[in-house]
C-alpha cells in the first residue's frame, strides 16, 4: 500500500511536467502538516500585484483542523475484558460457576466476569490504514481571492483577476501500528480490574498539488506560481514512535435477571500518548458502559451501550454501542461478529473548513463492522485475529483495521 501511495505521487508529478516538489519536515507530525507551504499560506510569484488568497488564512485553518482531527482520533480497538475462562451466577445454586464453551468476543463485552484470582492476559498487534477523507482518496480545496478593501490595491471589485482561485489537491496516508498489552484480574467472582498499555508507531505521508484557475478575462500572468518563491507541489513524510494512551478498567457483574448476564464496565483513558505525534488524544476520557449477554446453545449474543466523556474536549463526548454474537463453531474455534458505532451529539458542527465546501472532517456518526475468531491452543491459550471495516465514510476514517494477538488465562 505504501508503494501505491508513492506511485501516486510520482504519477501526479509526471503529469504536471515533473515540476519541483518541496520536501517539508517537522519536529512532530502535527508540525509537518502545519509546515506545508511554509506554514504561512500559499505564496505566488511577485508580479507587482500582492495576491491575497484566503481572507482569513483559510489554508492554515484547514491544516490546523486536519491536525486536530488526527490528534483526536482513537484508532486502537481496546481488546475485550472477557477472558477465555468466565464465571456466571447460577440462580439455582446461588453460586458462581465456570462457563464452558465460547472463548469470548474480541472487541465487544459480555456480562460474565473472569473469576476470582484469575488473570486474563493478552498481547495484540493492530494495523490501521488511513488514506481517505469522507471516502475520497484526494480532497480538493478551493481558495478565493480576498475582496476586502485592503486586498484590492485600488482595483474595482469586479476586476476579473479577483475571481481567480487557487485549487489545492491533497493526498495523505497515515499508517498506525500498535502493540497493546492487556491484563485483567478477577478481584472476586463479580469484580474485574484491568489495564491496557499500547505502544504505537505512526507513519505519515502528505502530498499537495496547487494550481491557479484563471477566471474569464483575467491575465494568467497576474496570478502564477514561481518555483523560486514557492513550489505548487509539497511533500511531507515523518514517523513517530512511543507509548499511546493507557486505559484503566473495572467491571462489575450485576445481579442476573430475565436469564441475562449483565455488567457495568468503566474505562478511564489517561493521556500518556504524545498528542502532537497522534500517539494519543491528550485528553482524559471516561467511558461507562452497560453490558448484557445470554448464551443460547452455541450462540452468545451481546449488547454494549455506553457514554464517553472527553474532558477538555466536551464537544467530542460520544455515545457508543456494540452488538453482535459469539458463535461456537467448534470446541477449538469461536467466531465473533459485531457492529460497532459512535454517535457524537455535537459532532455536526465540529472541524469544518470553508475551503472544504464546509464538509466536516469528523463524522457525527461512525459505524464499523467487525468479524474475527479465537483459536484454542490449549486449555488456557488462544490466537486472536480480527478485521474491522468502516460501514460509512464520514470524516477521516481508516480503510481497514486488522488485529492479531495471543490471549491466555492464568
Amino acid at each position: 500500500m505504501r508503494n501505491r501511495f508513492s506511485l501516486l505521487i510520482l504519477l501526479v508529478c509526471a503529469s504536471l511536467n515533473a515540476q519541483t516538489v518541496t520536501i517539508q519536515h517537522g519536529q512532530t507530525l502535527s508540525q509537518l502538516i502545519n509546515n506545508l507551504y511554509g506554514g504561512d499560506g500559499i505564496q505566488l510569484a511577485n508580479t507587482g500585484h500582492s495576491a491575497h488568497f484566503g481572507a482569513t488564512g483559510d489554508f492554515q485553518h484547514f491544516t490546523a483542523i486536519l491536525q486536530a482531527v488526527l490528534q483526536s482520533r482513537s484508532f486502537i480497538p481496546i481488546p475485550s475484558a472477557v477472558g477465555l475462562v468466565s464465571y456466571r451466577f447460577n440462580e439455582a445454586t446461588g453460586t458462581y460457576e465456570r462457563v464452558e464453551g465460547s472463548m469470548g468476543s474480541i472487541l465487544a463485552e459480555r456480562g460474565t466476569t473472569t473469576g476470582k484470582g484469575n488473570f486474563n492476559l493478552s498481547m495484540t498487534y493492530t494495523f490501521a490504514d488511513y488514506q481517505t477523507i469522507s471516502g475520497q482518496d484526494a480532497v480538493e480545496l478551493v481558495l478565493h481571492h480576498c475582496l476586502l478593501p485592503e486586498c484590492l490595491n485600488g482595483a474595482p471589485i469586479t476586476a476579473p483577476f479577483l475571481q481567480d482561485t487557487i485549487h489545492v489537491q491533497l493526498h495523505f496516508r497515515l499508517k498506525s501500528q500498535a502493540v497493546a498489552f492487556s491484563a485483567v484480574y478477577g478481584l472476586s467472582n463479580r469484580i474485574d480490574v484491568g489495564i491496557v498499555v499500547p505502544y504505537v508507531r505512526n507513519d505519515l505521508e502528505v502530498f499537495t498539488h496547487a494550481f491557479v484557475v484563471v477566471s474569464p478575462g483575467s491575465d494568467p500572468a497576474t496570478h502564477r506560481f514561481d518555483p523560486n518563491v514557492e513550489t505548487p507541489d509539497q511533500l511531507g513524510t515523518g514517523t513517530a514512535i512511543g507509548i499511546g494512551d493507557m486505559v484503566l478498567r473495572g467491571k462489575l457483574r450485576l445481579a442476573p435477571f430475565g436469564g441475562l448476564d449483565s455488567a457495568v464496565l468503566t474505562d478511564l483513558t489517561l493521556p500518556t500518548g504524545d498528542r502532537q505525534n497522534f500517539l494519543g488524544t491528550g485528553r482524559v476520557q471516561l467511558r461507562v458502559e452497560y453490558i448484557a449477554s445470554k448464551t443460547i446453545r452455541r450462540f452468545t449474543p451481546h449488547l454494549n451501550a455506553g457514554y464517553q466523556v472527553r474532558f477538555g474536549d466536551m464537544d467530542l463526548d460520544s455515545v457508543d454501542y456494540r452488538f453482535g454474537s459469539e458463535i461456537l463453531a467448534s470446541p477449538a474455534l469461536t467466531v465473533s461478529t459485531d457492529i460497532l458505532g459512535i454517535y457524537r451529539p455535537h459532532g455536526g458542527s465540529l472541524f469544518r473548513s470553508p475551503i472544504l465546501q464546509n464538509q466536516q472532517l469528523i463524522g457525527r456518526s461512525e459505524i464499523d463492522g467487525a468479524v474475527g475468531g479465537k483459536w484454542k491452543m490449549g486449555s488456557d491459550r488462544a490466537l486472536i485475529l480480527n478485521l474491522l471495516l468502516p460501514l460509512n465514510s464520514s470524516g477521516v476514517r481508516p480503510n481497514y483495521v486488522v488485529t492479531a494477538g495471543l490471549q491466555m488465562t492464568l
